[in-house]
């Protein structure tokens, strides 16, 4: 056992040793600054958190891409230039001698025969204005883009200027026979699956003209497409999500107009089960009307 003067001496050292800020005078102020944890505390440099970079600017949107074979409004001065390229006469009217003569000269041009003035035929005759009608699509497409995410999974069904019918292209109008809705807009218009879905049935009808019904969509309901402007080129079977292209409208079957007919079916879908009235959705989906059908 040690002698009081030894323990007395051995104190004296460690206080010595404190006051010269020796090991265990610095561990015992790192003990105090950190909290006790034992952990040095933060430099300043380190307390500041680090500087987040400001996110990149996102990329400027796209010119929407406006379809060649939609049919344009053109002035009387310049319907008769589109007449004397096509060899008829020029009367600034389109009437059914020029449509047909359109036709034969798009046939020859092996462009869509649409039998009216479209993008893809001024370009074909090599018209002066024919820049000038594109950049009006392409503003007037711009102007008239669906919402986007107005309802997660699903879109507009038309890709550019439409408008709601006139009498007896309402849901159940007709005496009820009226099982969709008309959405009037220029033949040509792109047309998309307004979500995602599986075909079920691509064909032709004589009231229906070119059509094509969606199954398996995130509501259970069948889609049908009518009216369009030539037959899909979707096979029976392919899986298409929502914006993926399924035709344009047009004015096949016993439509008086361009239009698309759109309509919803419940279980068990299209044909075998009931009908309802799809104007709200199409509404949520982005749709404001935009322009009156030519």
């Amino acid at each position: 056992m040690s002698s009081r003067p030894a323990r007395r001496a051995a104190l004296l050292s460690i206080l010595a040793l404190s006051a010269c800020g020796g090991p265990i005078a610095q561990a015992a102020s790192a003990a105090r600054t950190s909290g006790g944890g034992g952990t040095p505390a933060p430099t300043a440099a380190e307390a500041t958190p680090p500087t987040v970079p400001s996110p990149a600017p996102a990329p400027a949107a796209a010119s929407p891409t406006v379809s060649e074979t939609q049919t344009v409004k053109l002035t009387r001065s310049q319907v008769k230039s589109v007449q004397r390229r096509a060899r008829v006469r020029a009367d600034g009217a389109i009437g059914s001698k020029t449509r047909a003569a359109l036709k034969r000269y798009q046939a020859k041009k092996r462009l869509v025969r649409t039998g009216r003035p479209n993008l893809q035929t001024l370009k074909a005759m090599k018209l002066a204005f024919a820049k000038k009608v594109e950049q009006q699509l392409v503003a007037r497409q711009r102007a008239a883009a669906p919402l986007a995410g107005a309802v997660p999974g699903y879109t507009f069904p038309i890709q550019g200027s439409w408008s709601f019918g006139g009498s007896a292209t309402a849901f159940g109008d007709r005496g009820g026979a009226h099982e969709g809705v008309d959405l009037l807009s220029a033949c040509g218009t792109p047309v998309v699956a307004a979500s995602s879905g599986t075909v079920k049935a691509n064909a032709d009808q004589s009231a229906a003209g070119n059509y094509l019904v969606l199954t398996d969509t995130p509501s259970g309901e069948d889609q049908a497409y009518m009216h369009l402007q030539s037959a899909s080129p979707l096979q029976l079977g392919t899986r298409v999500e929502a914006g993926s292209p399924i035709g344009a409208v047009g004015d096949t079957g016993n439509a008086t107009a361009c239009l698309l007919h759109f309509e919803l079916w419940g279980a068990p879908g299209w044909q075998d089960g009931k009908p309802r009235d799809p104007s709200g959705d199409l509404e949520s989906w982005g749709g404001t009307p935009s322009a009156a059908a030519r």
